[in-house]
């Protein structure tokens, strides 16, 4: 890829930002291994969506189980899933993809 003519074309201030993005599409196309490149971006884009709905999935499963635990907030007996768990995990979840989703209330341990 001509990363030399891209730097040159981004770097020039009298040409739009819309020629800017054609000219340097231009020389992309240009570069044989530009296609299978972008589907590498995209198949791994797709992979990182796909464990995310499969994250979240599988935390919101586990909140609505514990919810709806009818022994829930009650000593005896004993609940299916402790609550502290449950927050724990669910934080777990959104540190791990805190580049991708957050929560949208301040909870203390949350970024």
């Amino acid at each position: 890829m001509d990363i030399k003519s891209i730097r040159h074309i981004v770097n020039e201030e009298s040409i739009t930002e819309d020629v800017k993005k054609n000219l340097i599409l231009s020389i992309i196309a240009l570069d044989k291994d530009s296609i299978p490149m972008i589907l590498e971006i995209l198949e791994n884009e797709r992979r990182k969506k796909n464990e995310l709905i499969i994250d979240s999935n599988a935390e919101l499963s586990r909140a609505l189980v514990t919810l709806e635990d009818p022994n829930i907030g009650k000593k005896r007996p004993k609940p299916i899933v402790e609550l502290s768990f449950v927050v724990d995990e669910i934080k777990k979840h959104y540190l791990k993809w805190q580049d991708t989703i957050k929560c949208n209330f301040k909870i203390k341990g949350l970024p």
